[in-house]
């Protein structure tokens, strides 16, 4: 449905229709457990765009962030969240430098765990 609204939206001209919440509120909806707080594992849902039905948590594996940042996206406090659940810098690079690196949040997010090193 989305790749309909997508070129709906590139054919008439206009921003597509997409919702603006994080992979978190797919999660909430299914009743998926968060897999960030039930066991520790890394997760971008708080800074995904939803889409995908939050496949990945559903599986008990975190977000990759295929769907990409989503608008305003707070990296820094989920980077701060993670550290503190015992994340190291490098994981932290990694998650961040996946599908969509090229972003600017994902991107940023990714130099600023980088530099501690």
């Amino acid at each position: 449905m989305q790749l309909v609204e997508v070129i709906s939206a590139f054919l008439g001209n206009r921003k597509p229709n997409t919702p603006a919440h994080s992979t978190c509120i797919e999660c909430k909806r299914r009743g998926t457990v968060c897999v960030m707080v039930s066991q520790g594992t890394m997760c971008l849902g708080p800074v995904t765009h939803e889409g995908c039905g939050a496949l990945c948590p559903t599986y008990n594996r975190g977000c990759y962030g295929c769907f990409g940042p989503k608008e305003n996206s707070n990296t820094d406090s989920l980077t701060s969240w993670l550290k503190k659940s015992g994340k190291t810098s490098d994981e932290m690079v990694l998650a961040f430098r996946n599908f969509n690196a090229g972003s600017e949040a994902f991107s940023n997010a990714s130099e600023v765990n980088e530099k501690e090193n």
